[in-house]
């Protein structure tokens, strides 16, 4: 049923605002339920959708789960719930990463190898984009060369399968589900920074520079570009690069041992700050405050287990415990000495005890007025696309970034 409903649909779908926006995840169910514990889940009767941007499947432990979990979201609110492919959502990349593996150790050979194969055709059928608010083009990985636009995007004939994405012709779509962005701050010299180079992944990705992005959004009328494809160590779950004109958000906590945090983004419609007062119109009317056509977008943010653990290490508490910093408690140590008289006596000692580190479960709930008293596990920050660009210093993460990022 989804893979009718998805087929149905066209490869370069589009959402409505307000609309949250998850980046991989990876097989790991559990940050997803929590992301909608903390921030929203999908519902019928509420008009906020849904926009999962790739790598559902591969590497976690609850694949099944979580594919089987989005499909039955897209079929029963296929309107409300978007599923846009990414490089995992492939064949030979669920036989060498586990999605394969955990169909037959689940299911049995016959049954798994029937499974699998039904889930492969819908992931052959997966749109490539989602654009949003008709302002906002999520796809999984990146731009590539960017010598294609929305309506050859529109174009694309499905399904594609294996042999199709590796078809020479097909290399620029294969790039969308590959490609990087260059850093901001790389240091490979000025020339490394602007244009299109070979990717580390291979010969079809490809890694592009702030002025790719900035004249494709241009060219296509676009205001913000939000890929996925990459965990970068000890990072928040997102990024915001390219002069403001490109975000990335990945939803899995501590993917592969790298210390994340898990991000959602939420895009709403908002009045335009810098719109004009109310005015006369020329018949005489009163009109009201402009309302003009800005999208604002706010990243949501699950705090990392592995974090969560190190500050309640470091504050000496529980995580998501809200009461003030206790002190250790002390144990008593029996001493046996001798008095002046040579009679034996006790006297005692205090000797801190080892503070063991907290449980790995962190609580959902977050009150921003107690955030000075808790260890925060959920995090909101605010962007507007309406802003002036903020510039190259607001998207530095330092020259370490590179090495520290793991590839979704």
């Amino acid at each position: 049923a989804a893979g009718k409903i998805i087929g149905a649909q066209p490869v370069l779908v589009k959402a409505s605002v307000p609309c949250r926006i998850f980046g991989d995840t990876h097989g790991q169910l559990r940050d997803v339920l929590m992301l909608f514990h903390a921030f929203g889940a999908p519902a019928a009767d509420k008009d906020v959708c849904f926009v999962f941007n790739g790598d559902f499947v591969d590497r976690g432990k609850h694949q099944l789960a979580l594919v089987g979990l989005l499909f039955a979201l897209k079929v029963s609110m296929p309107d409300k719930i978007f599923l846009v492919r990414g490089n995992h959502e492939e064949k030979s990349m669920n036989s060498k990463y586990g999605f394969a593996a955990e169909c037959f150790n689940s299911l049995g050979q016959d049954f798994g190898f029937r499974i699998l194969s039904l889930m492969q055709k819908v992931f052959d059928v997966l749109p490539l984009g989602c654009l949003v608010g008709e302002k906002i083009l999520v796809v999984h990985g990146g731009l590539g060369d960017a010598r294609w636009g929305l309506a050859e995007l529109m174009n694309v004939r499905r399904p594609l399968r294996h042999e199709d994405l590796n078809n020479e012709d097909n290399d620029w779509i294969n790039s969308i589900l590959w490609s990087d962005p260059i850093e901001d701050d790389n240091q490979d010299g000025d020339a490394k920074v602007f244009g299109v180079h070979a990717s580390p992944r291979g010969k079809v990705a490809k890694q592009f520079g702030w002025d790719v992005t900035k004249v494709f959004c241009a060219r296509n009328g676009l205001s913000l570009i939000v890929r996925s494809h990459q965990s970068k160590r000890g990072s928040p779950g997102f990024d915001v690069m390219h002069d403001s004109l490109l975000m990335r958000v990945f939803s899995a906590r501590d993917y592969e041992g790298h210390s994340n945090d898990g991000a959602t983004l939420f895009v709403r419609q908002r009045e335009d700050p810098d719109a004009g007062d109310a005015h006369f119109d020329a018949d005489g009317f009163v009109r009201p405050k402009e309302q003009v056509n800005v999208l604002w977008v706010r990243p949501q943010v699950l705090r990392s287990c592995t974090k969560a653990r190190k500050d309640a290490i470091r504050l000496n508490r529980r995580p998501g415990d809200i009461s003030p910093p206790r002190s250790p408690p002390q144990k008593k140590s029996s001493r046996r000495s001798r008095n002046s008289t040579g009679k034996s006596t006790v006297s005692t000692r205090q000797e801190p005890t080892k503070v063991e580190p907290a449980s790995s479960s962190t609580s959902s709930q977050a009150n921003s007025s107690r955030a000075s008293t808790q260890v925060p596990l959920l995090e909101s920050v605010g962007t507007s696309l309406s802003a002036k660009p903020a510039g190259k210093a607001a998207a530095k993460k330092g020259a370490a970034a590179k090495k520290n990022t793991r590839f979704g």
